[in-house]
């Protein structure tokens, strides 16, 4: 808050309000500038100078948008605001508010809110009110638009914006086009582990698998480079995401000859990572991130928010374009240039991935400290988050890397 308002002049006409909240793994991921119930902007946009407005900036997608479907977004962030309210109202959440970031809590719940200038301003940011905005006529040449999101744990079950994915997926018929971080789970640093309670997207998985099987849908996917720029991976390669996709295929159909995988991977699959002009590093060799949440069903409908399509339990907002003319835009200004300068066929190829059903890639007994492999790659992953935490000059990183016993990660 310092920060935001050292500037301003001290008869500045202004109220502000900055509020955080942490439930277990799950908080507010989603990217949203919503004003007067009119304008919008939202997509996978943080709010980081030196990610993005420095050299070598992340590659991301964001929309702008005017119209009603900015009362979504208000709505969406007053039931954040109305959580940090109950629990920061409560007596443990005055206590706690005075309890420093770093220092960890055993409860499972934190919130935290700042407001400007103190003294004058309310505690607690007054929620968004429909009727106190003006009612805004009809935009000219306005398009379909469905808002869709996920309040992460403060909503016991429902995950819509879940729900409405797997449709897209299911209602495609021709093509489905994905500019994404990543597909694979979260993983220890430096080892192809995923940490405890996340694994593959196994729904979305399996609307992908239908889709080409049933279907013969295409599926093109750009990810980040695996060792990308400021950890904008999960570490995953072309090859990993398009075997376990096809082994939904086999999951769901089990009869599947081995003859017509192949020839789905090959005539239907295609990854490959971001690059310019089919370079996939900076001119530092730095590799190229891409921080994207965004696809494409069909030519006729996209997606743009914050959420990833990879497992995390966080709350996400975006919008569903349904209007065959603004995805013809869309594609023309972004998804061909960016299809156009990554994809390279050598990044996934047909062999490598079929070779790669055979791989265990949810790290089943990876973690077994019953195992000598187990407590080998227990030791492997603290190692690497070790190292992935304290500078190159600190005395153990001289120390040779510890092996990862890749035949208890890997049935290879």
């Amino acid at each position: 808050m310092r920060r935001l308002t050292e500037d301003l002049p001290k008869d500045a006409n202004i109220q502000l309000w900055v509020g955080a909240w942490r439930r277990g793994a799950s908080w507010n991921h989603a990217k949203i500038i919503a004003v007067d119930g009119k304008y919008l902007q939202t997509g996978g946009h943080n709010v980081w100078t030196d990610i993005y407005l420095k050299e070598e900036p992340v590659h991301d997608v964001s929309i702008e948008m005017e119209g009603s479907v900015s009362h979504d977004a208000h709505h969406f962030a007053n039931t954040q605001w109305q959580f940090i309210e109950k629990k920061q109202a409560s007596l443990l959440g005055q206590i706690l508010e005075n309890v420093p970031d770093f220092i960890p809590l055993a409860s499972k719940n934190r919130v935290i809110v700042s407001e400007y200038p103190q003294g004058k301003a309310s505690e607690f940011a007054p929620l968004y009110d429909r009727s106190l905005v003006p009612e805004y006529a009809s935009v000219p040449d306005s398009v379909p638009v469905i808002s869709i999101g996920r309040q992460g744990v403060l909503i016991e079950d429902d995950r819509p914006a879940d729900d409405a994915f797997i449709a897209m997926m299911d209602a495609s018929k021709h093509i489905i086009r994905m500019s994404l971080q990543d597909l694979g789970p979260v993983t220890f640093p430096g080892v192809k582990i995923p940490l405890p309670s996340v694994g593959w997207p196994k729904p979305y998985f399996d609307a992908l698998a239908r889709a080409i099987w049933l279907r013969g849908v295409d599926v093109e996917i750009v990810l980040s480079n695996e060792k990308a720029k400021s950890g904008y991976t999960n570490g995953w390669s072309c090859v990993d995401v398009a075997s376990e996709i096809i082994k939904r295929i086999t999951k769901q159909f089990p009869d599947a000859p081995d003859a017509d995988l192949r020839q789905k991977v090959e005539d239907n699959l295609r990854i490959c990572y971001i690059r310019h002009s089919k370079k996939f590093d900076y001119e530092s060799g730095r590799r190229i991130g891409n921080h994207a949440k965004y696809f494409i069903v069909d030519d006729m409908v996209s997606y743009t928010g914050s959420q990833n399509l990879y497992e995390a339990d966080l709350a996400e907002w975006g919008v569903i374009v349904d209007d065959t003319e603004q995805t013809s835009q869309m594609m023309e200004y972004y998804w061909k240039p960016m299809w156009e300068a990554s994809y390279l066929e050598s990044d996934c190829e047909v062999q490598d991935v079929m070779d790669g059903l055979k791989i265990d890639r949810d790290g089943a007994g990876a973690g077994d400290l019953n195992t000598e492999g187990g407590k080998r790659n227990a030791e492997a992953a603290a190692f690497a988050m070790a190292k992935a935490q304290f500078p190159d000059q600190a005395e153990f990183n001289d120390k040779d890397p510890i092996a990862l016993d890749k035949s208890v990660v890997f049935d290879a």
